[in-house]
């Protein structure tokens, strides 16, 4: 009797560490796939959300309003102004030159996902790459290229962060147009930022244009045209809670 109470007894210790451990077990995984959930919850929103800034900077920067606000639910994400990123066009042929540092908006995820603005794109960037998720629309055709570059840049704080929602406001600060026009002429625009594969990748599907990385975190890519024009608008951009 006392063998087959002993038996009783460990069976059912073992039982019940066994199902202690499936508990914690599927509360660590279902715990951890809760919080992959929400980081993608979070990163889709912020993709929404600069989608909207995006096309509030275009109405600042191409369409004469004076300003816009656009507001962003961070949620345990950070908002800051990133390092710069310099788009360069070259034309040999006119001697030409113009390069420009936009400081692009970067909202950043605890699992190391980030969401970009810069220059009227939209990318998001993640352990598994990156890719354009609104592209820019240079207007290139044979005959001419109308590339437009938003200079934006900070004029108070430069981040923001926790559980708030941020506003970010986008006002002109001027614009500057400069044209070249040789006939035939090739045009070299060259982008170095640390998502310059998204970048290469989303102006080389452009019919107009062939890009390629030329080392470091800069690709170049070369269009054939007879007229170029550039224009530069400064926007200021203010962060607020």
């Amino acid at each position: 009797m006392t063998d087959r109470a002993q038996s009783t007894t460990v069976g059912y210790v073992v039982i019940f560490g066994t199902v202690l451990v499936m508990v914690g077990l599927v509360s660590v995984t279902g715990f951890a796939a809760l919080e992959d959930v929400r980081d993608e919850e979070r990163v889709t929103n912020g993709v929404r959300s600069f989608e909207v800034l995006a096309t509030n900077v275009d109405d600042v920067a191409t369409e004469g309003v004076p300003s816009r606000t656009t507001t962003v639910k961070l949620d345990d994400v950070s908002l800051s102004v990133g390092p710069s990123v310099t788009f360069e066009v070259h034309v040999p042929a006119d001697g030409f030159r113009k390069t420009v540092d936009t400081r692009p908006l970067v909202l950043d995820a605890k699992s190391g996902t980030r969401v970009v603005y810069s220059n009227g794109a939209v990318l998001r960037e993640d352990r598994a790459g990156q890719v354009m998720a609104k592209p820019p629309r240079p207007l290139v055709t044979a005959d001419y290229a109308r590339l437009h570059v938003v200079r934006t840049r900070p004029v108070a704080a430069t981040s923001v962060g926790g559980q708030t929602t941020a506003s970010v406001r986008t006002t002109a600060n001027g614009t500057s147009v400069a044209s070249t026009g040789t006939a035939g002429e090739t045009v070299y625009l060259n982008v170095t930022s640390p998502r310059h594969e998204a970048w290469g990748r989303s102006l080389d599907s452009h019919p107009q244009m062939s890009c390629a990385p030329v080392g470091g975190e800069t690709v170049s890519c070369v269009l054939t045209t007879d007229e170029t024009t550039v224009s530069v608008t400064d926007v200021d951009v203010r962060l607020g809670d």
